[in-house]
């Protein structure tokens, strides 16, 4: 694994090992599994610890992980820890999708996942450059579900990420901080 370079300083630098642990799925159902530690780097920032997690019940999940020591950090930050999970989802025996949410703001500053329309309504909230930088680490679609994932069986209109078989391992992390990371982070005046 080497070091994916998103731009503007942005870099998830590969994980130097993979561990067990036990805790809660996506669907919140207890398991033990296995993970590795992605840290995403800011130029003069903290670093951020984004973990991919691969359950025995047989799901897959990233999230943000809080560090043991932590600073002082905004409050868009420090509400987004461990709170905004994304799921990894196996679709045929060869790919992978994810689901193409991203982290908005209510008015009072809490954020939430949101589903965005529009490749263009994503392009505006992550940015073009962001998206075509995890593009290239082997997403073969962006698209509605039943476009890209389900080939013409009806879904709810929701954009996802197809995966290509052979894509970079650390293509669904640079997508997870592309969609839900990057955006925290513009908003907070970080990029």
């Amino acid at each position: 694994m080497s070091k994916i370079e998103l731009g503007n300083g942005i870099a998830l630098t590969p994980p130097e090992k993979l561990f067990t642990l036990h805790g809660l799925t996506f669907t919140k159902e207890r398991s033990q599994g296995f993970a590795y530690d992605w840290t995403l780097t800011v130029e003069d920032r903290i670093s951020i610890t984004v973990r991919d997690i691969t359950w025995e019940v047989g799901e897959r999940d990233i999230r943000t992980i809080m560090p043991e020591q932590v600073p002082e950090l905004p409050r868009e930050m420090a509400k987004f820890y461990e709170r905004r999970r994304a799921g990894v989802y196996y679709g045929d025996e060869h790919h992978t999708w994810m689901t193409a949410r991203t982290i908005t703001f209510q008015a009072d500053g809490w954020p939430l996942q949101q589903q965005q329309p529009t490749l263009d309504a994503l392009d505006a909230v992550c940015d073009p450059n962001f998206i075509q930088a995890a593009c290239r680490l082997g997403i073969a679609d962006i698209g509605p579900k039943g476009e890209v994932v389900t080939r013409g069986r009806p879904g709810k209109g929701e954009l996802c990420a197809l995966f290509e078989p052979d894509c970079d391992e650390g293509a669904h992390a640079a997508f997870y901080v592309v969609t839900r990371i990057l955006p925290v982070l513009r908003r907070m005046g970080w990029i």
